[in-house]
């Protein structure tokens, strides 16, 4: 009988196998041979399946393309086309169709097969993306990125799909390789798309994604064969209208349309109505009790084919709270990487292009974390102490990070590289007992769930930190700049102008103010930097 894991922590995998139960460490499992050859007799890296890895790699750079090189130049592309007051929704809409849609496009993988889904993802994108890079609307620029983010949601279920490829033991380099690959999307995003914006056209942006979704879909379409339909339904033999006729439809329309709403609620709060607001309290409570209801539909109704296995969730240290932790881990991942590039373009240098290569330092350390424990840990093992040690070094570099001060970039830099670093630990470790802990049939929809989770915890925890340092910055920035200010004889009058004048960012604009001088603006802007020092700490 093939061994198969049915239960498992963080540091111990429990494997059934035909006599009995026995317990396996992380490293047993990783180094069973046995298991592999049972599980893959024939089983070789052949040039086959490094053009299939390489197609993974190009289209999971391409759904980090769609996001992180437009999201940066959001202002750009609202000077060129609007001006429209809604133009953040172009960023805020990715997150928001990825979160929706990613556990879904999983459990149709796991159910319809991968091959066609993932080429579809890169069609998509590319379509998408067509649309983004000629469109003059604001409007359909947002319409654009929100196919991305389903697109995206497609494209970075790669480490599920190459999974499948490979003996149980290869699994952790196998899909660390396709997810460590997106450092060049992923971590050098913000300055390629700076750059291109300064330097070419803004409208560059997609057709770079266009280019690598492009080369994916045809690397996918003649390289990636993966158990096709017939394969997984071999021992049901159900038909694809069969199977379409069983899609759980009330299941999918509370799962995205919860998620879609709590997600709008929580990104509206503070921004574009007060957290106390009806307009905020309202879509996070109907969000939130559509999760509810999902919930019990998944568990309770008599579904053929459930968008989310209860099973899964039975495993409860090796599966549920290993999302859990994966949904904290997303809080810092996204949070920082969202709000850390404001804390350098404020807080250390002005220029875009400089700021744009420092604010890559914590998810290029993710990346190169995703890198080094995927292709170590099935040597050292001990997935559950490599975890808690990351999470411990994590809050200690946080920590520090709390301690800095206009002076001290260098440091920030080097803690935020750190800080991403655990971050990577923490991810690989999680998505590795996810794909370990989970049977093939459900290898999609787990990872799906995965990231769902990642991305709706940055999304709640970028939110709720932007409004934090909002509402931190706007009590103490009056009186620390009419501290630093008035003593040099700055008129009284003339306070409430400056002020408008640092937050705009348009220092030219105050030498139109009464009684300003460059000593009086220096101690200004050095006031307003102490005061944004405050407020991320």
């Amino acid at each position: 009988m093939v061994d198969k894991p049915v239960s498992s922590t963080l540091g111990e995998v429990q494997v059934q196998h035909s006599e009995g139960k026995v317990n396996h460490t992380e490293k047993d499992l990783y180094h069973d041979r046995d298991h592999d050859h049972l599980e893959h007799p024939d089983w070789r890296l052949d040039a086959k399946l490094v053009l299939v890895f390489v197609a993974m790699m190009v289209q999971y750079n391409a759904s980090f393309f769609s996001f992180t090189l437009t999201a940066p130049i959001t202002s750009y592309i609202n000077q060129d086309l609007g001006p429209k007051s809604y133009y953040i929704w172009m960023a805020t809409v990715w997150p928001l169709t990825f979160s929706a849609t990613m556990t879904i496009v999983g459990r149709f993988e796991d159910i319809f097969g991968r091959r066609y889904v993932m080429i579809f993802g890169n069609v998509l994108c590319v379509i998408a993306s067509i649309v983004g890079g000629t469109t003059n609307s604001i409007g359909v620029l947002i319409l654009a990125n929100g196919l991305n983010g389903i697109a995206g949601a497609i494209q970075q279920t790669a480490s599920a799909c190459v999974s499948e490829l490979v003996p149980r033991k290869y699994r952790p380099q196998a899909a660390s390789t396709v997810a460590g690959s997106g450092i060049v999307g992923g971590a050098f995003g913000s300055p390629i798309a700076i750059h291109v914006a300064t330097h070419l056209s803004w409208r560059w942006v997609y057709w770079i994604t266009i280019i690598a979704a492009g080369l994916g879909a045809v690397g996918l379409a003649l390289f990636y064969f993966p158990p096709t339909f017939e394969d997984v339904h071999r021992r049901d033999h159900r038909s694809k209208l069969e199977e379409f006729k069983k899609i759980d439809v009330v299941g999918v329309i509370l799962f995205a349309g919860g998620i879609t709403i709590l997600l709008v609620g929580i990104s509206w709060g503070g921004t574009n109505y007060p957290w106390k607001s009806a307009g905020v309290i309202v879509p996070i409570i109907l969000g939130a009790l559509s999760l509810v209801a999902f919930g019990f539909w998944e568990v309770y109704a008599p579904l053929a084919e459930p968008i989310v296995p209860y099973r899964l969730f039975k495993n409860v240290r090796g599966f549920t709270m290993v999302l859990v932790a994966e949904f904290v881990a997303g809080m810092l991942l996204y949070s920082l990487a969202s709000l850390y590039p404001l804390q350098i373009q404020i807080v250390y240098t002005s220029d875009p292009g400089k700021a744009g290569w420092e604010s890559c330092t914590v998810l290029m350390g993710t990346f190169v974390g995703l890198i080094i424990l995927g292709n170590t840990i099935g040597r050292i093992g001990h997935a559950r102490w490599i975890f808690l040690g990351s999470v411990f070094f994590n809050t200690v570099f946080i920590g520090c990070m709390a301690a800095m001060t206009i002076h001290s970039a260098a440091s920030i830099i080097a803690l935020t590289t750190l800080t991403g670093f655990t971050i990577g630990f923490i991810q690989l470790t999680g998505i590795v007992m996810i794909i370990l802990n989970s049977p093939d049939e459900d290898i999609g929809v787990a990872v799906g769930l995965n990231g769902s989770a990642r991305t709706s915890g940055g999304s709640i925890a970028t939110a709720i930190y932007s409004t934090i340092l909002a509402d931190r910055v706007k009590h103490v920035l009056p009186g620390m700049v009419a501290k630093a200010v008035l003593p040099l004889g700055l008129p009284a009058t003339s306070l409430g102008p400056l002020l408008q004048v640092l937050a705009s960012g348009d220092t030219a604009a105050a030498t139109k103010i009464p009684g300003i001088s460059l000593p009086i603006l220096g101690a200004a802007l050095e006031a307003f930097k102490e005061a944004y020092v405050k407020g991320f700490r």
